[in-house]
């Protein structure tokens, strides 16, 4: 039993290695689109304030309008990744409670095995003790 239980939690760690990996690419993920999104609103305020009362202000509109598109797209990006991370940060708290369950059992498992086998030794010294104490006499 004891080598099932270590193989549970072995198992149960290379579960919880590949949800950390999840998380780590889906923030990385999210702070590349964030990145994104902040350049694009830099690069329209700039725009604007280079074309804003000029000759070429009737593109910047259009220009806007469609920065604005795109900005709402990476936000609703953003937000799918916010809504991923919390789902494995969830499956990673009960992964990790499912692991420590196995190791809790495995701690115990071991305890008993040494309580036994202190109790086999302490039995066989005192069969000894008995046995020498008879051949004296």
């Amino acid at each position: 039993m004891t080598k099932a239980l270590k193989t549970l939690i072995k198992l149960n760690k290379n579960k919880l290695d590949k949800i950390l990996k999840d998380i780590e690419f889906q923030e990385a993920e999210k702070n590349r689109v964030t990145n994104k999104k902040l350049t694009i609103e830099n690069e329209v305020r700039l725009e604007i304030d280079k074309y804003s009362n000029t000759e070429y202000s009737f593109m910047l509109q259009k220009y806007i309008e469609h920065s604005e598109k795109i900005i709402k797209s990476l936000n609703a990006q953003i937000e799918r990744r916010n809504e991923i991370i919390h789902k494995l940060r969830s499956s990673l708290r009960d992964q990790y409670s499912e692991l420590k369950k196995f190791e809790i059992a495995l701690e115990k498992k071991l305890s008993l095995e040494l309580e036994k086998e202190k109790r086999l030794e302490t039995k066989k010294l005192d069969e000894f003790g008995i046995n020498q104490y008879l051949n004296k006499k």
